[in-house]
């Protein structure tokens, strides 16, 4: 394999474990809290950044025990922002790859919503976040994207606010967001796109050969298309950071299973050899990058996924690995 990693060393990977922890701990994002008062009585409100946008949240009545208790909260998760910040600033510097802006603002918008607890990252946006959990540094030129994938196996997915629409949540990312139709019109919309062409698109399992595309999602008046080998691919999802502000909690694909994911799509994108291309890089990539740090976890999830079926799995799998010039040995051995 001529694919050829800079590690990262282990304290940066100690480092980058730490902000995942913490993310994944946050109860109140940071806000700047404040006044109003309305018809004489004092209320607190939060003005929060989301997106390429600023949220006003509606806190409580000054001197409310509830409203008081989340102030408080919210003060504090505004110092533990700040240190947060700093180390992913520290990461960053260091060489361990952050997303394009586009792609780190809809992240964060679909945190705040709450979305991102439910749904799994999936796809070049998933990939973005695998150098320091499998400890190397992946290609750049893997991690271009202007797409972001959002994979949920509960069609009851929905957001911390009641009645917001997946729309709604986009445009505070971007404000240009639209859904794009697909071929019925009636059916509600998978892909939503900017004026910049950023495309985010929702997906779910594929149970049976009759279900409708897209897969209704009524809470957030949006649809998911169903995919094959989706729901082996985000089984026992992984926790990770985005190296975003003072962070971004997401839950990725298992890193091993991603490669396997990525050779057996490989070989399904039909004329599209762009994609295909990428599909084989990040695979390559990421085989080369768990051979020295996870060498059982490849193993096991290709011979689990060789154990699904012949025709839809393992052949499939092992055309794209001769095409990077592998052989199955390679990863079980």
């Amino acid at each position: 394999m001529s694919v050829k990693l800079k590690p990262i060393p282990l304290p940066l990977r100690t480092l980058y474990a730490d902000l995942v922890q913490q993310v994944h701990s946050v109860v109140e994002r940071p806000a700047s809290l404040y006044m109003r008062a309305i018809n004489g009585s004092r209320y607190i409100y939060a003005k929060r950044p989301v997106g390429a946008t600023r949220r006003d949240l509606f806190i409580g009545r000054d001197g409310d025990p509830a409203a008081i208790d989340r102030a408080l909260l919210i003060e504090q998760e505004n110092d533990a922002a700040r240190a947060r910040s700093s180390l992913v600033s520290t990461l960053r510097r260091s060489g361990i790859p952050s997303p394009m802006t586009a792609l780190a603002q809809v992240l964060d918008a679909l945190e705040d919503a709450g979305l991102l607890r439910q749904a799994v990252v999936v796809g070049t946006a998933a990939y973005q976040c695998y150098s320091a959990p499998v400890g190397h540094v992946l290609p750049a030129s893997a991690m271009t994207t202007q797409d972001a994938d959002l994979a949920t196996a509960s069609l009851a997915i929905s957001a911390a606010e009641a009645g917001e629409t997946l729309e709604t949540i986009l445009k505070r990312a971007d404000p240009t967001f639209r859904p794009l139709p697909g071929l019925d019109r009636a059916a509600m919309p998978s892909h939503f796109r900017a004026a910049s062409g950023f495309v985010v698109d929702l997906l779910t399992p594929q149970r049976r050969r009759s279900d409708p595309n897209p897969m209704p999602l009524p809470a957030l008046a949006a649809g998911a298309a169903p995919l094959q080998h989706l729901d082996w691919l985000i089984e026992d999802p992984m926790e990770a950071a985005v190296l975003y502000r003072s962070g971004i909690a997401v839950r990725i694909p298992q890193p091993a299973r991603f490669v396997v994911h990525k050779l057996i799509i490989a070989q399904k994108r039909g004329g599209d050899t762009a994609k295909r291309a990428k599909d084989l890089m990040q695979a390559e990539a990421l085989i080369a990058a768990l051979k020295a740090s996870d060498p059982f976890a490849l193993s096991d999830a290709f011979e689990d996924a060789c154990a699904q079926g012949a025709s839809g799995w393992k052949r499939p799998a092992e055309r794209s690995l001769a095409e990077i010039g592998l052989t199955p040995d390679a990863i079980l051995g």
